[in-house]
C-alpha cells in the first residue's frame, strides 16, 4: 500500500489492525528470527511485539513524511468537553494496554487497545458492538463532507449519494478489512459499580469483514485512536485537552485513565511537546548511572507511542549508547541471545540486575529526568538470561514504547503543548491524596 497517499483512516487502519503482523517492505521474515534454537512461548510472544515495535517504527517514519497533509485539532463545536476516566488493564499476550467503555443504546461493553499514534475508533463487529442491538446507530452517507469525504478515494468504495460510507483497505501482505462509517453514543466507566459518563455521539470505523485471526479475539475489541489528527481522532472529536494514564504492567491489577480536568499532570515535570498532532518531544541525552552517553550529535525527537512495545532509539543514538550498557553491566554477552533483535543479552541473577545502574533520558535542557526501573530496562528469560530491551531503530526516528512508559503518570496537556512523566506507583491504593489540578495522586 502506498503510505504517501495514505491519511487519516487509511494510516489508521495501517497502524492499528495490522500490529502483529505488518513488517516494512525493507525486512523479510528472516529479520525476526530467533537465533539457533526453537522458540519457547515467550520467544514466540516476544517475536510477534519485536516485529509490531518495527512496523510502529516505519509506520511513524511515513507519518512524519505525510504530516503536512494532515489537519490538526479541529474539533467539535462542544462548550465544555467532557470529564471522565475509564479502567486500564494490560493483556500480556499481545502487551497492549486496553481501555474499557461502551457503544450504543443498551450500552455494549468494547475493549480496545490504547494508541496515541493513531486517528480513528475503531471497533470489530464480529468480537463486540453489535449494530443491530443499538437503538441510537446509525451509518454515515458517502457524501457526509465531515467524516466520510476525508476517507482518501482509494480507500472510499462508495460514491456519489450512496447510502452508506463504505471502506476497503488493502494491505501489502494480502490482509484487508472493510465496513461502514457510523455513529452511535459512547459512555465510560472507571469501575463496574460506578454510573457511565455518556459522553455523547461520536463517528467510529465499524469492521464488519476483516482477513486475519490478528483483527479478532475476545480481548481486543478495536482501537481507541488518541493522536490529534481530526476528524476521526478520539482527542479531536471530543475537544479534550487533557489526559493522562498510568500503566501497570501485571494482568491482576487495573489503572484508570483520566480525560479531561481529572487528567494528572505535574508541572514541574512538564516538557514541551514538539506538535500535538503526534507526541514527541526532544530528547537532550541519555545516562547510565552517572554517566552521560557521549554523542557525536543531538539525539533530537522521540515519539511516545502507547501501542509500540519497546523503545526504540536511532541508530546515532543507540550505537554509543549500547557501548556504554555494556560497559556498565560488565558481562560477556551471550553468543546465542533469544533473538536477532535483542543485541546485548547477558546471564545474571534478579538481585544482578536490580544492583545495575539505572538509564535516565533527559529533556527540556536536561531539566527533566526520567530514570527508568531495570525491570523495564532488560527483559528476563529462561535459563538466567537478561537482555536490554531498548532496542535498535530500524529507521531515523526514535520511540518511546509501553514496555518503558509502565509505573510513570504520563499527562498529556493538549492546550498547553506539554507532556508530563512522574514516576508513581501506578497500582490501585486504599490511601489517596487528591492533586492539585484535580486528579487522583496514589500514595507512594
Amino acid at each position: 500500500m502506498a503510505f504517501a497517499t495514505t491519511v487519516l483512516l487509511s494510516l489508521l487502519f495501517l497502524l492499528c489492525s495490522t500490529l502483529k503482523f505488518m513488517t516494512s517492505e525493507s525486512h523479510t521474515s528472516d529479520n525476526f528470527s530467533i537465533s539457533n534454537h526453537s522458540m519457547t512461548p515467550q520467544e514466540t510472544r516476544i517475536s510477534q511485539q519485536l516485529h509490531r515495535s518495527f512496523s510502529r517504527i516505519n509506520y511513524l517514519t511515513k507519518l512524519h513524511q505525510t504530516a503536512s497533509t494532515q489537519t490538526q485539532t479541529q474539533t467539535q463545536n462542544l462548550a465544555s468537553p467532557p470529564d471522565f476516566s475509564t479502567k486500564v488493564t494490560f493483556d500480556p499476550k499481545s502487551e497492549f494496554y486496553i481501555a474499557s467503555y461502551s457503544i450504543g443504546t443498551p450500552p455494549q461493553k468494547v475493549e480496545a487497545f490504547i494508541d496515541t499514534a493513531s486517528d480513528l475508533i475503531w471497533t470489530n463487529s464480529k468480537t463486540a458492538f453489535k449494530s443491530a442491538s443499538s437503538t441510537t446507530y446509525t451509518v454515515l452517507p458517502c457524501n457526509d463532507k465531515k467524516f466520510c469525504q476525508k476517507l482518501p478515494s482509494n480507500q472510499r468504495t462508495c460514491k456519489g449519494n450512496d447510502p452508506k460510507c463504505t471502506y476497503t483497505i488493502k494491505y501489502y501482505d494480502g490482509a484487508s478489512t472493510s465496513g461502514v462509517i457510523s455513529q452511535d453514543k459512547f459512555s465510560f466507566y472507571a469501575d463496574p459499580g460506578q454510573s457511565s459518563s455518556n459522553i455523547g455521539f461520536l463517528s467510529f470505523g465499524y469492521a464488519s469483514d476483516v482477513s486475519s485471526q490478528h483483527f479478532e479475539g475476545k480481548d481486543i475489541n478495536g482501537c481507541l485512536g488518541l493522536s490529534g489528527i481530526a476528524p476521526f481522532s478520539f482527542i479531536t472529536q471530543l475537544g479534550i485537552k487533557k489526559f493522562s494514564h498510568c500503566f501497570i504492567k501485571s494482568s491482576s491489577k487495573s489503572s484508570t485513565m483520566h480525560f479531561g480536568s481529572k487528567a494528572v499532570i505535574h508541572a514541574e515535570d512538564s516538557i514541551p511537546l514538539l506538535e500535538t498532532k503526534y507526541y514527541f518531544v526532544k530528547l537532550d541525552g541519555i545516562s547510565v548511572g552517572d554517566t552521560k552517553v557521549n554523542y557525536k550529535t543531538q539525539p533530537g525527537k522521540i515519539y511516545v507511542d502507547t501501542a509500540a512495545t519497546y523503545s526504540m532509539l536511532k541508530k546515532a543514538v543507540y550505537d554509543p549508547f549500547l557501548e556504554l550498557i555494556k560497559e556498565k553491566v560488565a558481562k560477556p554477552a551471550e553468543k546465542n541471545p533469544p533473538h536477532s533483535y535483542l543485541e546485548y543479552c547477558f546471564k545474571a541473577t534478579k538481585a544482578d540486575v536490580d544492583k545495575l545502574p539505572k538509564v535516565t533520558f533527559s529533556f527540556a535542557t536536561n531539566t527533566v529526568n526520567v530514570a527508568f526501573g531495570n525491570d523495564v530496562t532488560y527483559l528476563e528469560f529462561d535459563g538466567g538470561i537478561w537482555c536490554l530491551a531498548i532496542i535498535r531503530s530500524t529507521d531515523n526516528e526514535s520511540v518511546l514504547g509501553n514496555f518503558q512508559l509502565a509505573n510513570l503518570n504520563v499527562g498529556y496537556d493538549i492546550a498547553g503543548k506539554k507532556i508530563s512523566f512522574t514516576p508513581t506507583n501506578c497500582a490501585p491504593d486504599p490511601s489517596t491524596t487528591t492533586s492539585d489540578d484535580g486528579g487522583l495522586v496514589l500514595a507512594i
